[in-house]
């Protein structure tokens, strides 16, 4: 396929990233001019003349269409098929997308710049005007940490635009400038972010990418060194140093947040052990795995539970519905402990269905299982085990050979042990 064009840019700054992965949902391609500000690019007479501004990202369509700014250009491109509803499916959830694209680039990139002329002296360093970025960015993501309780993407039940400017945006603040601190304080925002990022479709330009562990700092120039006789003759006489633990609590980066006690911790001890029954599911014969777990299942202690997405009528690909599970397991993953779970695909391309079965912690799966936000995409049904009908139900999706009641066979699948 011939690309519909060049961006001129640089893969992994975040307006490109976000163009790049809009054109590969719409399968298109768009050729990356390398060019970067810092190296003097957009400075070069031959940049000038096509783009006056001296910016990046720009782009140059095959037919001769110009654009500058990175909105602009990642619309155009998300706009060139609907096939993937990038801008929305409607007028409520194209203005959603349009709202989610404002936000992270005012309240995230814009700021995460600011930081980034600060710390790097571009302009003159003011610890006043960077604590005001930081504390825009902590209010940002605060009001999103909210809004992700119980989403999975920003708008519907899908990718959008709006995915992905934030994504590259929020990749670019978590590798670039906000560390371990900021990332823990909002678990919520940290799961999307490794949900979109990690999609199949883009991960080769959004993954492969490193958290940052402590946030990035302004380091004043060295002064210089005075001669050794003449700085010892003009010393005054030394200060007694702080001890370490002053000097510890002296430190205004925020500290994590003091781990909170899980409630299942608290529950009555059971004789059932979870892992116990994992690792008999992984290493003995199916059927006979299943005869231990019924002889040593504790029904006050765990419950059971059959789990059915609701909107099975927008499941494509078989591959596709089987990396919506895995993303689903893989956002229970602070609920590893207390859960086990098999859920497969049913059917086949454009005609099929997820269901499974879990096994969690007490007698409230959504408890255990609320930690993924895209919960609320499942139905749950609790499972009576000791009911012959519930027990084979149970077995067969065990099993991987469980037929649903409209006929759909069981085609892919995945395990969260």
């Amino acid at each position: 396929m011939a690309p519909i064009g060049k961006i001129y840019g640089y893969v992994g700054h975040a307006k490109v990233n976000r163009t790049l992965a809009a054109a590969k949902y719409n399968g298109l391609e768009i050729e990356v001019v390398e060019t970067q500000a810092l190296k003097g690019d957009t400075r070069k007479p031959e940049y000038l003349a096509e783009f006056p501004l001296g910016k990046i990202p720009a782009f140059v369509g095959s037919d001769g269409f110009k654009l500058v700014e990175g909105r602009a250009i990642a619309r155009y491109v998300a706009g060139l098929s609907d096939n993937a509803k990038l801008l929305g499916a409607d007028a409520q959830s194209a203005a959603l997308v349009e709202q989610w694209i404002d936000f992270a680039d005012e309240e995230i990139f814009n700021n995460a710049v600011q930081i980034l002329f600060l710390i790097n002296g571009i302009v003159p360093y003011n610890k006043a005007a960077e604590t005001k970025a930081w504390d825009n960015i902590d209010r940002a993501l605060t009001y999103l940490e909210n809004y992700l309780k119980s989403k999975t993407f920003l708008v519907g039940h899908r990718i959008t635009l709006a995915d992905l400017t934030l994504a590259a945006n929020i990749r670019m603040l978590y590798t670039r400038f906000a560390g371990a601190s900021v990332q823990n304080k909002f678990p919520n925002t940290l799961r999307y972010f490794h949900t979109v990022a990690n999609q199949p479709t883009i991960v080769d330009i959004y993954g492969g990418y490193e958290l940052l562990a402590e946030n990035a700092k302004f380091v004043p120039p060295k002064k210089e060194e005075k001669p050794k006789a003449a700085a010892a003759a003009a010393a005054p006489a030394k200060k007694q140093e702080k001890p370490a633990k002053a000097a510890e609590e002296d430190d205004d980066e925020p500290k994590p947040e003091p781990k909170v006690k899980n409630p299942l911790d608290d529950l009555p001890k059971s004789s059932f052990i979870l892992d116990e029954w994992k690792r008999t599911y992984s290493n003995e014969e199916t059927p006979k795995a299943l005869s231990w777990f019924h002889e040593h299942f504790d029904r006050e202690g765990y419950s059971a539970w059959q789990i059915d997405f609701k909107y099975n009528d927008e499941l494509t690909q078989v591959f596709m519905s089987a990396n919506q599970i895995g993303g689903f397991f893989s956002r229970l993953e602070a609920s590893r402990k207390y859960v086990f779970g098999t859920m497969g695909v049913f059917g086949e391309a454009n005609d099929s269905a997820i269901s499974g079965v879990m096994i969690v912690r007490g007698q409230d799966a959504e408890t255990v299982l609320g930690v993924a936000p895209d919960l609320e995409s499942y139905s749950l049904k609790k499972l009576d085990l000791t009911n012959a009908e519930d027990k084979k139900s149970f077995d067969d999706y065990c099993l991987w050979e469980k037929v649903l009641a409209d006929g759909k066979k069981w085609a892919d699948g995945k395990i969260m042990k």
